[in-house]
């Protein structure tokens, strides 16, 4: 007769669950203040002309907490940031982005995602 023991299963299916859990909050602690790290280096390297486009500098967090939308919402700030054929382009949100990029891999590279 064989006889297997699998309480040991049942409790490692308990801790993959709780440890899923866990890395998805940490991610989206790491998502939140990413953006914002993000939002505010933009607003630092923005032009300003009347300020509009610096204070429309923001960013909303899905409700999952696992995506983030970063920019201005003034209609002009796809111009400044990559010009046109009158202006040249004054970037920001990329170098923010560029900027901020090796804190969120590191910080994502800890939870091991």
């Amino acid at each position: 007769m064989l006889t297997i023991d699998a309480s040991e299963l049942n409790q490692l299916r308990a801790d993959l669950g709780i440890a899923g859990y866990k890395a998805t909050r940490a991610a989206q602690v790491v998502i939140r203040k990413t953006a914002a790290d993000i939002a505010a280096e933009a607003k630092r390297l923005a032009p300003v002309d009347t300020g509009m486009l610096r204070a429309s500098i923001g960013y909303d967090v899905s409700a999952s907490g696992l995506v983030a939308i970063i920019g201005p919402t003034v209609s002009y700030g796809a111009f400044v940031e990559f010009g046109t054929r009158r202006m040249a382009p004054h970037a920001y949100m990329g170098p923010a982005l560029d900027r901020c990029t090796p804190a969120y891999v590191s910080a994502m590279a800890q939870i091991g995602l």
